[in-house]
């Protein structure tokens, strides 16, 4: 059985928050971040994505989790840019 770097909802520091964004743009599985998303989700968060599920513009977790994590400070702006591009880029690889 593989480890899974997902040991709890928390996201203990930036470190932590970059394995895991790293993990889920070399696997392309965001499963594992549901526990994490569900758990930083505060109650304005979860009506901003009803607004946005109605309008079919939901974000994916991994763009949850990338918002999530920088609204607490743990990655920067930069950091969210460059790991959303690294997930886009490895998506269009894995689909050529």
């Amino acid at each position: 059985m593989t480890a899974t770097l997902v040991e709890s909802p928390a996201v203990a520091d930036r470190a932590h928050a970059l394995r895991l964004a790293k993990q889920v743009i070399r696997t392309l599985d965001q499963k594992p971040l549901e526990p994490i998303v569900a758990a930083m989700l505060t109650d304005g968060h979860k009506a901003a994505l009803s607004a946005m599920a109605v309008s079919r513009d939901e974000p994916n977790l991994f763009e949850q989790f990338l918002v999530l994590c920088e609204e607490a400070g743990l990655l920067s702006e930069e950091d969210c840019d460059q790991l959303g591009d690294a997930y886009v880029e490895a998506r269009r690889a894995r689909a050529a």
